[in-house]
């Protein structure tokens, strides 16, 4: 049995790191023809506008999808869905309403009068993401990761199909969002495809249960959300903070970094930690705690991350100049203070989930508010110190590390179910 439970973790894992790194593969290999089909400022606008629709998108459903995977009642997930996609639906239409009565400030606010007709369609993809965040849950909690898999491949070929076609039209950055919001569509019927043709399921969404698992569940828009949002500024604000502190060449130098080491880490514990959330949740309910799920990812984390940051943190300068030229030479510096940061957050970042399955959101908040806090203090004695990018990264990282390495401390005591003893 507990061969089994291995071997269908790994398959299921590599189905969703299969697609997800076709997925992450199809713009990146694309992406040269597109700076040749749009300007820097149709894309200038299309980051306005997908910075609005992601932090809005990430919150759309008052993040109750993430209850979808928990209960045993297969009635009671389904109408988690339909409770997940009015939230959605009460938000898109609340920022409607914003739209039309504060355009003209919002255009200010922005400082980009291109995005004007675009304004409307934010609401739209808000929509959009929320309608996916609750199907892509449901699909995890029936074990679709072959689907979930094929769905993001079909999500980043309508997307670049699309901006491809609209771009040698020059539609300017019209074609990138409308890459945008077809590439939502088509994702979200081939994820609701086959939960819609089970009307047997679809009969049980009633507005008396969804109320009542409204406020079951009611952590998850309590807390879970300001721990997102938390998340998101503490991804985001480091990127203010050095611009603010050093300069915009500093800047690039910590984004290539980003991308380099920190892209391919995420499509791997992203996917690790769609299958872990599925699992833990399943071994909760059958034997309540997920210790040995737990463990066994912890270590399957450690042997993947080990022996590539470790290879990164040796050689990490000379794969940047052989790559991306000698220029950038920086960015390989930079990046040695932020790879051991890198590998402890790659290695906490699926095992993270266990606090919502367990209901402990208040602690996800406080150690999510505990990174922002700290990330912020780093930056406040960099400035009072005037202290060099390397020694603020350095800071920023050790701050940082700590924190990921704690929190993998308590979610195992979360995961035994024996929070008393922390």
């Amino acid at each position: 049995m507990a061969n089994k439970k291995k071997n269908e973790f790994n398959s299921n894992v590599m189905k969703l790191l299969t697609g997800a790194s076709i997925a992450q593969a199809i713009p990146i290999a694309t992406s040269p023809i597109l700076t040749r089909l749009y300007s820097p400022e149709d894309f200038g606008v299309v980051a306005i506008f997908l910075a609005i629709t992601g932090i809005f998108g990430t919150i759309a459903n008052g993040r109750y999808e993430l209850a979808i995977v928990i209960p045993k009642d297969k009635r009671d997930s389904i109408n988690l869905v339909a409770l997940s996609i009015s939230v959605s639906l009460s938000l898109s239409v609340l920022l409607l309403l914003l739209i039309l009565i504060f355009q003209n400030e919002i255009l200010i606010l922005l400082g980009n009068e291109e995005i004007k007709f675009w304004l409307y369609f934010i609401p739209v993809v808000i929509f959009f993401s929320g309608l996916f965040n609750a199907l892509n849950y449901l699909n995890t909690k029936y074990k679709n990761f072959g689907l979930i898999s094929k769905v993001k491949i079909i999500k980043s070929t309508s997307l670049v199909t699309v901006q491809i076609f609209f771009g040698f039209i020059k539609a300017g950055a019209s074609g990138l969002i409308i890459g945008q919001i077809v590439s939502h569509m088509f994702t979200n019927f081939t994820l609701a495809k086959n939960i819609l043709t089970d009307k047997k399921l679809i009969s049980n969404i009633n507005f008396k249960k969804m109320k009542k698992l409204a406020w079951e569940y009611k952590k998850f828009p309590l807390l879970t959300v300001w721990g997102t949002l938390f998340s998101v500024l503490t991804r985001q604000t480091i990127n203010i903070f050095i611009s603010i502190l050093y300069t915009a060449s500093a800047v690039g130098y910590y984004s290539l970094v980003q991308r380099t080491i920190g892209l391919p880490s995420t499509i791997i514990g992203q996917s690790v930690g769609q299958v872990f959330f599925q699992q833990a949740s399943q071994e909760r309910n059958e034997i309540g705690n997920a210790k040995k799920v737990y463990i066994s990812t912890l270590i399957k984390m450690l042997v993947i991350s080990i022996p590539i940051f470790t290879f990164l943190y040796l050689f990490i300068e000379e794969i940047i100049v052989f790559v991306f030229s000698e220029e950038w030479r920086v960015a390989g510096t930079y990046a040695k203070y932020l790879i051991p940061l890198f590998l402890l957050r790659f290695i906490a970042s699926p095992l993270t989930l266990i606090s919502i399955i367990f209901g402990k959101q208040i602690v996800d908040l406080l150690w999510q508010l505990s990174l922002l806090v700290f990330s912020i203090l780093a930056f406040v004695l960099a400035y009072f110190y005037n202290l060099s990018i390397t020694n603020y990264l350095l800071l920023y990282s050790v701050f940082l590390g700590m924190h990921y390495l704690i929190i993998i401390i308590i979610n195992y005591y979360i995961a035994r179910n024996k929070t008393s003893d922390l």
